[in-house]
């Protein structure tokens, strides 16, 4: 079966969708259906065959988006931001440490969604209701993960640069601390961890390419054939695809993994 991948909100997870028939590129804007009704979303994923097991039902792109669509939704966009600010505004005055995120109008325009994150569960449904009936718009609160409430918000994180989680589309690879020990990192809460306060997005991004080179490089310490000839392994450099190899001559030189090969002693 022929699907796209098409992604609803930033970071947001990627939906195998039936393009219908439609010629669709990356970055393309489009209207589909969804089990929440008719969204705008965005094209990640080109054409392909879908892998493993279809899905009971795979919802369909209804059509492309057009100039008029970008347009409703910014003023969309702009609409929840108003009801975010005065949503926040009463939760400061009724409660504290709750954090409210972003709010998302869906494209039918029937209600919008807050996302918030606190320590205990709080129902801030009341608060939703008084300020709905103010703004005369239906207002539904959700409470959150820290995960996702660091990917509404956004932000930079350790590395200087833009959010992982509000980059790229949501992975489904549960994050472990494995993961930073396979790439040799310090495993120290101000390492590994998040603005969210949960393990980095970064290790999952990049512990396949880590995993695939200890799978195919020698061990530390290993002796080893080069071009340069025989030496023993002293180190590794994953980005590079190489490994450190000190010779008889006291030497250390970078030598591309596919050079290497291991020996007996």
């Amino acid at each position: 079966m022929i699907v796209v991948g098409v992604v609803f909100q930033s970071g947001g997870k990627v939906e195998a969708l039936d393009p219908n028939g439609h010629e669709l590129a990356w970055n393309d804007r489009v209207i589909c259906e969804t089990p929440r009704g008719e969204e705008y979303g965005r094209v990640v994923q080109p054409a392909h065959e879908l892998e493993g097991k279809a899905p009971e039902r795979v919802f369909r792109v209804l059509r492309k988006g057009t100039a008029e669509d970008d347009t409703l939704r910014r003023e969309q966009r702009e609409r929840a931001a108003e009801v975010r600010r005065v949503f926040r505004r009463e939760v400061v005055k009724r409660h504290r440490g709750i954090k409210v995120h972003g709010a998302e109008m869906p494209f039918d325009g029937r209600r919008v969604v807050i996302g918030y994150t606190s320590e205990e569960r709080v129902d801030l449904r009341p608060i939703a209701q008084d300020v709905g009936r103010q703004l005369n718009v239906r207002i539904e609160a959700r409470q959150v993960g820290p995960r996702d409430g660091a990917r509404v918000t956004g932000g930079y994180g350790l590395c200087g640069d833009v959010l992982c989680c509000t980059r790229f589309p949501a992975h489904e690879t549960r994050i472990t601390l494995r993961m930073a020990k396979d790439q040799d990192l310090p495993v120290n809460p101000g390492r590994v961890t998040g603005l969210c306060g949960r393990l980095r997005c970064c290790l999952a991004f990049e512990h396949p390419v880590y995993k695939s080179f200890r799978d195919r490089a020698p061990a530390v310490g290993r002796t080893v054939e080069t071009p340069e000839g025989r030496g023993v392994v002293r180190g590794i450099n994953v980005p590079s695809d190489s490994v450190i190899v000190r010779f008889d001559d006291e030497r250390e030189l970078p030598i591309r993994l596919d050079d290497v090969r291991e020996v007996a002693r």
